[in-house]
This record gives C-alpha cells, sequence and structure tokens, in this order.
C-alpha cells in the first residue's frame, strides 16, 4: 500500500473514532443497549390467617372466607415485585386451623409469608354473645373463665412458635412476618370494653413470645405489631379505625380499609427492618 493510501485509511479510521465518539457524547457514555434485567427478585407471597388476614369488614365478601379487595395481603400484592400466590385466611381460622387447612398452600418456591392468628382461640364471639347483655350471668363468667385460661396457659405462643416453624420448614427461604392485634377500644368505664382490652393485650404479649421463640429455634421471622398504630383510631375515636357497629357481625371489631393499610404498613416497616 502506497503511503497516501496509508493515510487516507488513517483519515478513514479517524473520522470513524470521531464519529463513535460524537454518539457517546450525545447518548451518554454508560447508557445501555437494552434495558437491564430486574436485580431484585419477585416476592413469591402467601397469607395465612383468620379474619383479619381475610380482609372481612373492610369491602363487599368474595366468598364464604370473607376475603376483600382490601385485604393487607391484596395491598401488599400491589407492593413492586410482589406477587400474592395465595390468599388463604379465612374467617374464623383458630391456630390449629390454619395448621390443618391453610399450611399446605406454602411450598418451597414460597418466599414471603404473612400470618395473623390467635384470636379466635379467644372465642371472642361467645364473650360478646354471653356477655353483652348479661354481664352478670353464668354464661358471661364461663366464657370468660375459658379467655383467662387459654391465656393463662402456653397453647397460644406454642401454637404460634410451632405454626411458624411448620411454615419455616414447608418454604426454608421465606421471611415471615406475624401480626398482632389492635387494643380496640379507648379507655373508659365499660366493664366489658375493658375486659377485652385486656385480653387483647394479653394475647399480643403471647403472639410475641411465640414469634420469639420460633426465631430463637432458626426461623426466619419478625413480628409487625399494629397496637400502637391504631392509638386515635379506635372504637370511641372520632374515626375508628375498626367497625365500631355492634349489631354488624361481619365488620365489627374487624380492620376497615384505613386499618387494612396499617397492617399493611407494619408488614412492609418489619420486612424493611
Amino acid at each position: 500500500m502506497s503511503t497516501r493510501a496509508h493515510r487516507r485509511a488513517r483519515t478513514t479510521r479517524g473520522l470513524a473514532i470521531g464519529a463513535v465518539i460524537a454518539l457517546i457524547g450525545l447518548f451518554g457514555a454508560t447508557a445501555p443497549a437494552y434495558a437491564a434485567p430486574p436485580t431484585t427478585p419477585v416476592e413469591r407471597y402467601v397469607a395465612l390467617g383468620d379474619s383479619y388476614a381475610a380482609g372481612q369488614g373492610s369491602g363487599t365478601p368474595l366468598d364464604a372466607c370473607n376475603r376483600t379487595t382490601a385485604a393487607y395481603p391484596a395491598l401488599i400484592d400491589a407492593q413492586p415485585r410482589t406477587n400474592l400466590l395465595r390468599n388463604a385466611a379465612c374467617s374464623g381460622a383458630t391456630i390449629a386451623d390454619v395448621a390443618a387447612t391453610q399450611l399446605s398452600q406454602v411450598n418451597k418456591g414460597t418466599t414471603l409469608v404473612t400470618i395473623t392468628v390467635g384470636a379466635n382461640d379467644l372465642a371472642p364471639g361467645a364473650v360478646y354473645a354471653a356477655c353483652y347483655l348479661a354481664d352478670l350471668s353464668q354464661a358471661c363468667a364461663d366464657a370468660g373463665a375459658h379467655v383467662a385460661a387459654v391465656l393463662q396457659g402456653d397453647a397460644l405462643n406454642n401454637g404460634i412458635r410451632d405454626l411458624v416453624l411448620a411454615v419455616a420448614k414447608r418454604a426454608p427461604n421465606a421471611r415471615i412476618v406475624v401480626t398482632d392485634y389492635p387494643i380496640p377500644f379507648v379507655d373508659s368505664n365499660v366493664w366489658l370494653n375493658e375486659q377485652v382490652n385486656d385480653a387483647t393485650l394479653a394475647l399480643d404479649l403471647k403472639i410475641a413470645q411465640g414469634v420469639a421463640a420460633a426465631g430463637a429455634a432458626g426461623a426466619k421471622v419478625s413480628l409487625a405489631s399494629v397496637a400502637g398504630a391504631f392509638w386515635g383510631h379506635q372504637i370511641g375515636d372520632p374515626t375508628p379505625f375498626l367497625g365500631a357497629d355492634i349489631s354488624n357481625p361481619v365488620t365489627f371489631l374487624h380492620p376497615t380499609a384505613d386499618g387494612q393499610a396499617i397492617y399493611r404498613s407494619a408488614i412492609l416497616a418489619a420486612l424493611a427492618g
């Protein structure tokens, strides 16, 4: 190749390199040629529990379990990169019910599980039925004795512990979040309301003990407490986030849509912590 041809080739290469540099300057040196794949995996989510997790009282019931579209599992499902595989929660479920009928929804591919359960082990419906209009009756005394016996024993905390460990065994890669319950009533001189508040405080303590025991046994579990978040929005406050109409058994003592949003926020905070 002649000297002139070499110079022409160098000039052509120089122009080509210059054009590339100009394009890089125009579009940005680090701009990818395609959208990078997301690095955060999608959460494969299963919700377990009772009417609180089903969403009873927060909207129109969708089925016999009183699930609603405003339930906190549905709100968490709306978060980016979260896929609610199944809200297995059902109204009236006890800890034993969840273990027997809902646990099978969890498997090795599940990466997130939430649990709200324990209140029905105290049979609150029976307490209200027996005590609301006849707090000095024998039926009311018997219902109260049942609640006291459950709260004084270890069945609740051990049940929560064993349920969490069973979830962890079925889904060893899952993060597990267990919630507690709001203290429903403002402080008052109403005997039954104060009894319910005291029982709920004791129940929340049992749930916390069960979660701590499961964590000590190796489960990847955390507690999302909602009790404090409902202060100012209890039954008796101007804008309660719990159903306040005792004549409506579907909504009474159950979180409204705003109450379900509190649950969502508490769970997301526990996951971020």
